[in-house]
């Protein structure tokens, strides 16, 4: 089965043309999520506690994910709440954030889904608007990149980061210094920060030591003064871990449980790989999904098949990013046009179409999704199956009968290489 969506789809694969079947290994979850946070909570890496570090009148400002981010921030928020309540700030002195970078902002529904009906009812919350006026000026990184955060959060008496920490394919993982940059960010420091980092041979999955993205956000993030961070890290069956602390070291904790989960090996390459995008939210959008595709380039033969079962609800996507990854496939016909455009002015969306049309070049695509047909095949260039067994009729066809297949169910989380 798999995920699609909130539901599921299935797929027959034969027993003869059955490679491998890719998924996060079963690490046992031995405690239940609200005793796992509030112990992160208790032991924080590299800092003081929270209740510590806020007292009574200080404005807190806590940068939560969006909606295009499966992180339980509903669980999350009462313990932290509780920890700050207890150092006497009040729910007044609270704004949450949603980290949304170049996405789109967050709807009042979707708010009330993520933060808990209580919490989004009392506390005041705000998007992130890359394009807005209210951003800061805090300086430039090592490498250039002129860093402007938004003013409601750098200004306030306490700066704290809430996440997950997953593969991310081209900052390594996300997590971390990704909830201040891109998260909270204006678009111009997002976008030159792609600029001088994206076609680094670092900037890629699995990574942080040498990923140059990283070490940009990184830097941003001890610019923007963070006091504290939580970041879990879940699997399909809930949360398996959570820490707190210095917003690093929770990165680099969580990025090796990730690995302990997530990083899987098969044999041998596939001529025919079929993923799907970890179902809602991670398939919320074309934009998102994508990354599915991405990740299992690394298993599938020059010449071979990927199909990408994604929903994609929300088609592209409404974020400033996705509208600009239409317009470029739509634009420009090669991979090579893109970069020499990116290379002369980097543009946060087109960077995806120059990642398809790379992908397009080792393997046939075919999406099985609810956008349109037309689009698919026009606009994106793919090609087009209404279920994943008519995708897979499709590839054999290509492939031939004999050929082998390798199935990812949780294909935007699993690092997946061929054992050396």
């Amino acid at each position: 089965m798999l995920p699609y969506g909130e539901k599921e789809l299935s797929v027959d694969v034969p027993e003869k043309n059955l490679l491998d079947v890719l998924r996060p290994k079963e690490l046992k979850i031995e405690r239940n999520p609200d005793d796992i946070i509030r112990e992160a909570i208790r032991n924080p890496i590299e800092t003081r506690r929270l209740r510590d570090v806020a007292k009574k009148g200080d404005a807190v400002a806590i940068a939560v994910d969006d909606h295009t981010r499966p992180c339980p921030t509903d669980q999350i928020l009462p313990p932290l709440l509780e920890e700050l309540y207890s150092a006497g700030v009040r729910d007044g002195d609270i704004t949450l954030i949603f980290a949304t970078g170049s996405h789109r902002t967050v709807r009042d529904e979707e708010a009330a889904r993520l933060l808990g009906r209580d919490i989004a009812s009392r506390i005041k919350y705000v998007s992130n608007d890359c394009w807005g006026d209210d951003f800061v000026y805090i300086g430039d990184t090592s490498r250039g990149t002129p860093v402007h955060i938004k003013r409601v959060f750098y200004e306030a008496d306490v700066k704290v980061l809430t996440g997950d920490v997953e593969v991310h394919y081209f900052a390594g993982y996300g997590g971390g210094r990704k909830s201040i940059l891109p998260g909270v960010s204006s678009y111009e420091t997002i976008q030159d920060n792609y600029q001088r980092n994206f076609f680094h041979p670092n900037s890629r999955p699995g990574k942080l030591d040498g990923n140059l993205m990283h070490e940009s956000m990184t830097e941003a993030a001890e610019m923007a003064d963070v006091d504290y961070t939580i970041n879990i890290m879940q699997t399909e069956e809930g949360i398996l871990g959570a820490f707190s602390g210095y917003f690093d070291s929770v990165l680099r904790k969580g990025a090796e449980l990730v690995d302990e989960a997530y990083k899987v090996t098969t044999a041998e390459k596939a001529d025919i790989v079929v993923t799907a995008a970890n179902g809602s939210p991670h398939d919320i959008d074309l934009y998102q999904a994508y990354k599915a595709l991405h990740l299992g380039l690394d298993v599938v033969k020059n010449g071979g098949v990927i199909i990408l079962v994604a929903e994609c609800r929300e088609g592209v996507g409404d974020g400033v990013g996705a509208r600009n990854y239409e317009k470029w496939m739509k634009k420009y016909e090669t991979k090579e046009i893109i970069q020499r455009e990116l290379g002369k002015k980097f543009n946060i969306g087109g960077h995806k179409a120059y990642y398809q049309l790379k992908a397009m070049e080792k393997a046939d695509i075919i999406l099985v999704s609810s956008i349109p047909e037309q689009e698919v095949r026009e606009t994106y260039r793919l090609g087009y199956a209404g279920t994943p067994d008519e995708a897979l009729r499709k590839a054999f066809e290509k492939m031939g009968d004999e050929a082998r297949v390798t199935v990812i169910p949780e294909g935007l989380t699993t690092l997946s290489s061929v054992k050396k």
